[in-house]
Parts: C-alpha cells; structure tokens; sequence
C-alpha cells in the first residue's frame, strides 16, 4: 500500500536525521506532508462518490512532488483546510479546548473507552490529560492521542454546540496522527498506536471506510515495527521501529508492569481492530492480511482489563499464542479476562470468515479433505468457546464488561453462522447451528441492547449477519412450505420476531452511525426480497 511505503521512507529518513543528517529530518517531513494530501484525497474521494459506502475503494496516487518548504507547509497546514471549518468555532486556532470543556469530553469518552480499541490505562491517561502543562509536553499525552480522545467525546456528547465543531476536531486529530512522529515525546509511538486505532473505529463509525482501512494498516504497521507481538516472549527479540536491519530504532522500555499492560494490550487492540474491519469491509474471499500472513508468530500473552488490572507479573510470557488457542492445545497462560476472551472471540469469527470465503463446490478431493479438517477443527473449537464463556445472565448492563462480554458472544455466534451458513440450505446441522446462533445474537441475553450503551461498531454487522441468515431461512421456508432440513423449534412468526428485534435496533442505532446506515441498509434490501 502506498502508504505504508511512504511511511517506511520518511521513518528511515527520520533516522538518518537523528544522526545529524538535516536534509534527511527535511526529506521525512516532505513525504509524511504527501501523506497527509494522500489522506485528504481519500477524503474527498469518499464524500463526492456516490460508491462511498461500499467497501472496496483503491486509494489514489498523489501525483505531486515534495517541496523545499515542506517545513513551513506542515506547520501551517491547518490554514490550508482552514476553508472547510466553521471560521467562527472557538476551537479552531486554539491548541486544544478549555480545562472545562477538555473534562466533560473525557467525561463522555472513559466511559466507552474500551469498545473503540482503548488500551492505555484510563487512570493515567485522565491524570496525565488534565495536568496543568501545555499541549505536547512530554508528561501529557501526545497530541495525536488527545485529539482523537477528544474528537470521540464531542461525537459522544450529544451536544449540539460541540456537535458543529465536530469537522475541526477531525481535522485536528488527522493531522496530528500524521505530525507527531517527529516529536521528541518519551510515548510516541504507542500513543500513536493508540491515536489510529482510535481514528480507525471512528471513521468506520461515521462511514469514512476507505480512511479507516488505512488507518487501520497504519496501526498495523506500527505495532509490528515497535515488535509489541513479541511483547514478553520467550524468545529474547528487541522490540524494534523500523524494517531496515542496519541501524534498529529501539522502543524505550515500560517503566512499570502498568505500561508493560498497556503494550499486551495495544497489540491486541490492534489485532481485533484488524479483524473487525476485514471481515467488515473485505470481500469473503478476501479476509485476510498480515495479521495472517505466512510466519507470522504472535507471542505476546493474552490481554488484560484495563479496569482491573494493575499491571502483568512478571512470571507470564508467550509462546505462539495464537495458534496454540487455534490448534487447541494446553496454554501455559491460558486467557481468562474478558478483553482476552473478547480477542479470542475475534479470531474465531474471523477464521470463519475466512473458511467461508474460501469454500467453492465441486472442490478437488485434496482440497476437500483439507478444508474439511480445517472446517470441523473450527467448529468444535467455537463450541467448546462458547460453552466456557460466562453467561449472560445477572449481568450489570451499565458495567464496561458487560459490553464486552455481550459482544463476546455475539462474536462467537457470528462465527458459527459464518461457518455453516454455505451448507444451511442443505444440512440439517448447519441450519440448526445457524438458527439457534441467530437467535441468541437477536435477543442479547434477554435485555435491551439499546439500554446498555456504546458497543464496539462491529455489533452492527454481526446483528446484520444474524438478520441475513433468518431472512434466507423464513425466504426458504416460504418457498419450499417447510421443506428441506428440519428447523428446531422453528416457525415463521418466531423467526420473524427475530428479524423485527434485529431490524429495531439497527434502526435505532442508524442515526448516529452511518455505518450502522450502511447494514440496516443492507438488511432491509434483502429483507425486500422476501
């Protein structure tokens, strides 16, 4: 992608310049300014396509070439998008809001923090926010990270006065995600990590997909080159930024277990982060990437809540984690939090995905048996999930973790109908785990969902993915008067009652997400057939 390439040469310039070499420092600042016009192109691109919401978009080539004067250009470049805001906003030329107003939007955010990929721990970040220091001083954090924490609260509070400023804040915290890497701040790498995918789910939120595609490539990117997938392994590898093997740029070591915690954490955040937004906006055929790619090892131990933990002790490492929760084997340090649960959930539906993408009838018979292992292998792992998740009963709907652990579920449902959902038109199994899959993701554990609060955007498409699927059935029941394979306690005005929660709550949700749009759009085109 383009913009990883220009991002790997303004890095290597970045430390050639760190050496002395000035020219380098301008030549970095000179390609990260290209990629902010590349950004803005995407912008632009999305908001004058009639296609925008449709999830395949190729990104267009910046035909232009740096100038001397890329430091000027950077610095002044919020005059230059100074056209699209409200020239009247009392956030415009100022750093960042007032003390007041910077309270209330972490007041709106911390609450929520966790389903938009949040890992740093909220204490801290509170604390190191609302210190009586300037904007990017090295004991707050990082600019990047502000503003997209605070772009998050405006899009939260419901205010309306807050709500007008909303396109300043976007641009803000844009243009800091692509800045602040020439700063000088002790954190600047992982809290650019945390700025992106912040940026990430937001854009997908607000239907920005092309944007939030890159932003999510970016994080990747980031995460891999500061090595936090090898974050306490057994094998003794530096975390390293950067893929020249010549001169390392070494990621400061945590000070404590907390920021230990946090780098677990912000390796996983961006591992679902890549999951949801693949299985979201790729094709079936095409869910994969370099999360997936051959050799890829994970090492880094499951993660932790935030709300919870006070950090990892020291005795807890990893060892391939991933596949050894994929091959079902023995964990040494087997994840029971529920952000690990959550990311296991992730994985699961994501390897469903997959494995539906890649079925075709009539397979040759090597390729079949080799699918059919891999299929029932999957199968039986996300039965045996499912049953040691905790339930979702006597539940406090308020609490953080009860999201989590309603989207958990919803996740593993979502798998089980990704992976039966080609063989339930003929296969009285499949058609049953599908249905009663379906079922369980349209009725939330017995309560309202819209009563809980803010859930990670990619519940709306495991929603949709539930309503799909009893559209297809109660269309085959219609047309074949019941026959084919055997429903479980299954009849049309029950299954309709399904859909009808299913479709209410998108709905519900759809005006403040055009993503949400996007799948009862979807829903309800399908929903047209029957």
């Amino acid at each position: 992608m383009i913009t990883e390439f220009l991002k790997i040469m303004a890095w290597r310039a970045m430390k050639m310049a760190r050496k002395g070499h000035a020219k380098a420092r301008e030549r970095a600042r000179g390609v990260w300014w290209v990629l902010s016009q590349l950004k803005a192109q995407v912008k632009l691109s999305e908001e004058s396509t009639p296609s925008a919401l449709q999830p395949s978009v190729s990104i267009p080539e910046v035909p232009c070439k740096p100038s001397s004067s890329f430091s000027s250009t950077v610095s002044k470049s919020p005059a230059l998008v100074s056209s699209a805001l409200d020239t009247s906003s009392p956030f415009l030329w100022a750093e960042e809001p007032a003390f007041n107003i910077i309270k209330s939007l972490l007041d709106k955010f911390l609450p929520h923090c966790q389903q938009f990929g949040f890992f740093l721990n909220p204490n801290r970040f509170r604390e190191a926010t609302l210190l009586p220091l300037s904007f990017g001083h090295a004991s707050r954090p990082t600019p990047a990270v502000l503003s997209a924490v605070y772009l998050w609260g405006v899009h939260l509070s419901q205010s309306e006065v807050l709500l007008q400023q909303e396109p300043s804040f976007i641009l803000r915290a844009l243009h800091h995600s692509v800045t602040d890497i020439f700063g000088s701040h002790p954190d600047v790498i992982l809290h650019t990590l945390q700025a992106e995918i912040l940026l990430s789910y937001y854009l997908l939120h607000v239907g920005r997909f092309v944007e939030a595609k890159c932003h999510t490539a970016t994080a990747v990117s980031l995460a891999l080159g500061a090595g936090l997938h090898k974050t306490k392994s057994t094998y003794l590898i530096p975390s390293i930024l950067g893929l020249s093997s010549d001169a390392p740029v070494l990621v400061p070591l945590p000070r404590d277990t907390i920021e230990e915690g946090e780098r677990i954490n912000g390796f996983w955040a961006v591992l679902v982060l890549h999951k949801y937004i693949t299985v979201a906006l790729e094709p079936p055929t095409s869910v994969c990437g370099t999360l997936e790619a051959p050799g890829m090892q994970v090492d880094t131990p499951w993660p932790l809540d935030i709300w919870t933990s006070e950090g990892i002790s020291p005795e807890i490492c990893g060892n391939d984690t991933i596949q050894t929760f994929l091959l079902d084997r023995v964990e040494r340090h087997p994840g029971t939090s529920l952000m690990a649960l959550n990311a296991k959930a992730a994985i699961l539906f994501h390897r469903s995905a997959q494995l539906a993408g890649q079925w075709v009838p009539n397979m040759q018979p090597q390729k079949l048996q080799a699918y059919t292992i891999e299929f029932l292998s999957t199968h039986r792992l996300t039965e045996t999930f499912r049953s040691i998740l905790p339930p979702l009963t006597h539940l406090d709907i308020k609490h953080p973790a009860a999201r989590i652990l309603i989207l958990a579920h919803a996740l593993t449902d979502a798998a089980m109908i990704k992976l039966h959902i080609n063989f339930s038109s003929a296969n009285s199994s499949s058609n049953r785990y599908c249905l009663e899959a379906a079922r369980r993701i349209t009725t939330f554990g017995g309560f309202s969902i819209l009563e809980v609060g803010y859930i990670n955007p990619i519940m709306n498409t495991l929603l949709a993915e539930a309503c799909s699927f009893l559209i297809q059935e109660i269309s085959r029941m219609r047309l074949s008067g019941n026959m084919g394979p055997e429903n479980v306690e299954g009849n049309e005005d029950e299954l309709l009652e399904h859909l009808r929660n299913g479709v209410e709550v998108l709905s519900a949700q759809s005006d403040e997400s055009i993503f949400t749009k996007y799948q009862l759009k979807k829903t309800q085109e399908a929903l047209s057939t029957i």
